[in-house]
């Protein structure tokens, strides 16, 4: 019998992207393998300001199909925007909400749940930036999770694959990034692990 709560099992990939085109690139990269991947369609970006998170959604939704009818700006002060891609990309960013157990859920409008929780080939693609103010019992099994690390250069980032669609994005993605694809960690201490989503922290923690 299988268990009540089997383990997700997750595959992850450590990215170094050295400047401002590398971050695009990525974006352009990731854009490709979702548009051909529907049962991935959740991508969450958690890292500090200026990490870099809105340059990837440049890049992710300027290559997907419509998207260069799109102006891709950081959705700080209305929490959302959408793009006429295909599919269509609804771009949430959490900045501004509070960072209390639950309250991103208080503020941000049930768009946002009804977008997490559909299935299938017709739903929009969701990105959430500062997505460690959602809790982990509304996001969907399907999704990827980028996380920006501490680097003395450049940028660092750990891409978490959860639920097999999910990880063939990944490995889809790496394999036409390898250049990027790197063994290195950062260092990770008490301040800095607060700012990874709880989920990416419990992988951390069992791998």
């Amino acid at each position: 019998m299988a268990p009540a709560n089997p383990v997700q099992k997750t595959s992850a990939r450590t990215l170094r992207l050295p400047g401002h085109d590398d971050t695009l690139r990525l974006g352009r990269t990731l854009a490709r393998a979702l548009a051909a991947e529907a049962g991935a369609r959740t991508l969450l970006l958690t890292g500090g300001l200026g990490a870099g998170k809105t340059t990837l959604v440049r890049g992710l939704v300027e290559a997907l199909p419509g998207g260069d009818a799109a102006e891709v700006s950081s959705p700080s002060f209305n929490i959302c925007n959408m793009y006429p891609t295909r599919p269509e990309t609804a771009h949430y960013d959490l900045y501004r909400l509070e960072q209390a157990p639950g309250a991103a859920l208080a503020v941000a409008d049930d768009a946002l749940l009804d977008l997490l929780e559909t299935e299938g080939p017709r739903r929009a693609l969701v990105i959430v930036e500062w997505a460690e103010r959602l809790p982990a019992d509304v996001l969907p099994p399907d999704r990827l999770e980028l996380t920006w690390l501490p680097a003395k250069h450049g940028r660092l980032i750990t891409a978490f694959a959860r639920g097999e669609a999910a990880r063939r994005v990944l490995d889809a993605t790496a394999r036409e990034v390898a250049d990027l694809v790197t063994s290195e960690t950062a260092p990770v201490t008490a301040a800095e692990t607060a700012t990874q989503a709880p989920a990416a922290r419990n992988d951390q923690a069992n791998t």
